[in-house]
């Protein structure tokens, strides 16, 4: 049986254990921000450790693309830097408690995919023909109002009596 200044001794080097545990992770966390670039640089976006966007920059060239083809390379440029984000987050616990830790499971469990397994849902493709299609189509007039009808006087469509009077 340990006596109460082993316990002591034990539980010290338990906190001691936990506290550096506890700045490495927030140390970690700090530098976990991600940050991925398109191929020809014109976009760039930014994420913190939690995967929110923290900076997107576009230059001139950026602005010359066709509004669907930069909305989707935007959202892809932010899924790989939220994926950056996600690793280098996993990669902190991996390090403080262990790759066979339940933390470490679960983080990874629910890292977002990598480029080459990433599927686009549904309702969100962004292709060349859609792209096509939304930039050559003109767009559709505005909506025409009825003209108004002629005017008709209110006691013709109703009578002359009034719901009030007692017959």
């Amino acid at each position: 049986m340990k006596t109460p200044e082993e316990w002591m001794r034990d539980f010290e080097a338990k906190i001691a254990e936990a506290q550096a545990k506890a700045a490495a992770v927030q140390e970690g966390l700090a530098q976990a921000g991600g940050s991925a670039s398109s191929k020809d640089g014109s976009i760039t976006v930014s994420v913190a450790p939690n995967g929110a966007l923290t900076g997107l920059e576009l230059t001139a060239e950026a602005m010359r693309k066709a509004p669907g083809q930069l909305s989707g390379e935007i959202l892809e440029i932010a899924r790989r830097a939220q994926r950056g984000a996600a690793v280098k987050v996993a990669e902190t616990f991996g390090a403080v408690e262990g790759e066979g830790s339940e933390t470490y499971r679960l983080i990874t469990e629910y890292l977002p995919p990598a480029e080459e397994e990433e599927q686009q849902p549904s309702g969100y493709a962004f292709n060349e023909e859609y792209e096509e299609r939304a930039v050559t189509a003109a767009p559709a007039p505005p909506a025409r109002r009825p003209a108004p009808r002629p005017s008709v006087d209110e006691d013709e469509d109703f009578g002359d009596g009034s719901i009030f009077k007692n017959r």
